[in-house]
């Protein structure tokens, strides 16, 4: 669902899919409130059609952490093939760089150029029987090195109640902001009786990367 169309029409197509039981996406090169919002009514609906409207502000924070990652491993490519970022390997750099585009004018920018370049968010609400499925793709491949590394994240977050405390006790200066994300994911989800095996992250074999969130209906 482009943000081009009028958003009247929107909600209209959303709640028309929710009736036939369609999937929706909604595909987005940079954050937008417009597109945010298209995605929190969608969501609304799903939930209050299985009065689970209390599921709401967890399940769409989640969804706005995962689209934020998305866009900054976007961003992230986009700052390395323009040579912006001139050692990859190097971490500190890549954070220093990624956070600099952390505002609403430089992301905006960036999602012109995510388009020249062809690297699109996707979101995926899927109704399958009685639960809901949420994809977050954007397709860029991650290392197996990195892949290793959000598991390990997301399993280590799961044993804690509170993201504060979470952080405390596992800095990690050279997240760029993500992992903290993903922790964030976790504990959102657990604070509604979620386990964290609902949450995945993996490549196919396409090479698009993929942010899995199961919930129950």
């Amino acid at each position: 669902m482009e943000s081009t169309i009028k958003t009247p029409e929107i909600k209209n197509e959303i709640i028309s899919a929710i009736n036939t039981g369609q999937d929706m996406v909604f595909i987005s090169y940079s954050i937008l409130e417009e597109t945010e919002k298209n995605i929190q009514f969608a969501l609304a609906k799903i939930l209050e059609k299985s009065n689970k409207q209390d599921y709401l502000t967890p399940v769409y924070s989640s969804i706005k952490e995962l689209i934020a990652n998305a866009i900054k491993a976007n961003a992230k490519f986009i700052l390395i093939k323009e040579g912006e970022i001139e050692n990859p390997d190097d971490p500190m750099e890549v954070v220093t760089r990624v956070r600099k585009i952390l505002n609403e004018e430089a992301l905006l920018k960036y999602g012109v150029k995510s388009k020249k370049y062809r690297l699109s968010t996707r979101v995926y609400l899927k109704i399958q029987g009685r639960k809901l499925i949420v994809d977050v793709i954007n397709n860029l491949p991650l290392p197996e090195k990195e892949l290793k590394r959000i598991h390990e994240r997301i399993e280590r977050s799961s044993h804690y109640d509170s993201i504060a405390e979470f952080y405390m006790e596992n800095p990690d200066p050279i997240a760029e902001g993500m992992g903290l994300g993903l922790s964030m994911v976790v504990v959102l989800l657990k604070s509604i009786d979620i386990p964290h095996t609902n949450f995945t992250v993996y490549t196919d074999e396409e090479h698009k990367t993929t942010a899995r969130l199961i919930i129950p209906l």
